[in-house]
């Protein structure tokens, strides 16, 4: 008994020495809308939303207290999505047979469009849902007039509340794509939509599966979704098959034939792997440390048959190429698809990394190149992109190259 006359001198003392009305709280369930702020009419508050829900069957605080709220943001809200559910917060339990007909969403006609009202926590939060999406591009107005609370108090300041919807995704083309074998490509993440309001938009999209790599010539199909739009997007990829070239040049030199043939041989998956797997077997079974018995092995497979099976490290196979006429060059202005690769020491010695050269990336820069190596479990795929004239936390830059003059 004395426990619970304190509580009650405890609320009362609350009650007198705040003496403030609730706020009414507008909140959007979707965070891509607006959210609404409030004010309130005094400087100072109080949530008593714990409080009603702990001794609202016993006390009667909340009982004098005034239903009012204003909005700082009564400016009209655009964007809002066809399935919109509003959500209220009252400051008090609302008494939920004040609210028919006196909730309602209005179009721009005046029209009531037909919803569902609904209540939670202990009727301190109001639901109106409309029963079917609005119309895109369309003005409405949430009114909400003369509620009561289960206290008998009067909401003193109705809402009428403008909105607007978005417009929404009319259609979508499917998408047609060709490339060339070992041509980099993602699938897009977003697509262009034509809207309802007649104008164009990026729109997010996820298909149904990813592109591995652009290795095996082929045709493929992918089906993408986007969200609010029912239909499937298809995206067509044709993956053309790599035709070997006659002759590589530049304007500093022309590729020997024996380097040309291995630049066409190494275009094909197939031969790629079939030299790695070779270069493991050379090397006992390690997977690691392989790039020189990759290399001299696409080069036997090419024409260089006299290239020795033991050759496994940079300086070595550097010192062989040399032997047979090779030149060695810094110039990377003369580096060419077929060129033998070698990039700088880790520790001042020997080269760290030995790779085929297969073209530039952007032929405009030294940047970047696609090569062919030992690496490919990195990347994906042993034809892959590679820092070229500039050094990585991990890997090297190019030191030289050796080519047939």
């Amino acid at each position: 008994m004395i426990m619970n006359k304190k509580i009650l001198i405890f609320l009362n003392v609350l009650f007198w020495s705040l003496l403030c009305p609730f706020s009414l709280v507008f909140a959007s369930n979707n965070n891509a809308d607006i959210s609404y702020e409030t004010i309130n009419t005094s400087h100072n508050s109080v949530n008593l939303l714990d409080i009603e829900a702990n001794v609202y069957k016993n006390q009667t605080v909340a009982k004098e207290m005034s239903l009012d709220a204003k909005l700082v943001n009564s400016d009209i809200i655009n964007n809002v999505s066809l399935n919109k559910k509003w959500t209220i917060k009252f400051s008090q339990p609302i008494d939920t047979k004040s609210t028919k007909n006196k909730v309602k969403i209005l179009d721009k006609d005046k029209k009531e469009i037909p919803i569902t009202v609904s209540f939670e926590e202990y009727n301190l939060y109001m639901y109106v849902t409309p029963n079917q999406p609005y119309n895109p591009d369309s003005e409405y107005a949430l009114v909400i007039s003369d509620l009561l609370s289960k206290h008998n108090k009067k909401l003193e300041t109705p809402l009428n509340l403008a909105f607007k919807t978005g417009p929404i995704i009319r259609f979508i083309e499917d998408i047609d794509v060709s490339i060339n074998q070992e041509d980099e490509y993602r699938l897009p993440d977003k697509v262009n939509a034509s809207m309802s309001n007649g104008r164009s938009k990026l729109v997010a999209i996820s298909w149904d599966k990813f592109l591995k790599s652009t290795s095996i010539p082929g045709k493929y199909t992918y089906s993408g979704k986007v969200e609010g739009y029912e239909k499937s997007v298809i995206l067509s990829l044709d993956i053309k098959a790599f035709e070997p070239v006659k002759s590589i040049s530049n304007s500093m030199r022309t590729q020997s034939q024996l380097q040309t043939n291995l630049y066409n041989y190494m275009m094909n998956k197939d031969n790629r792997d079939s030299v790695m797997n070779r270069a493991i077997e050379l090397h006992n079974g390690d997977l690691s440390n392989n790039c020189v018995y990759f290399s001299s092995e696409a080069l036997r497979r090419v024409g260089l048959s006299d290239l020795p099976e033991s050759v496994c490290n940079t300086s070595t196979l550097t010192q062989k190429l040399k032997s047979y006429g090779w030149n060695l060059d810094y110039d990377l202005s003369k580096l060419l698809p077929g060129d033998i690769c070698f990039t700088t020491s880790i520790d001042g010695s020997d080269p760290s990394h030995a790779y085929i050269f297969m073209k530039w990336v952007d032929p405009n820069s030294f940047n970047y190149g696609y090569i062919c190596d030992n690496q490919g479990d990195e990347y994906g795929n042993s034809y892959h992109k590679r820092n070229i004239d500039f050094a990585t936390e991990s890997k090297e830059a190019l030191s030289y190259f050796l080519y047939i003059p």
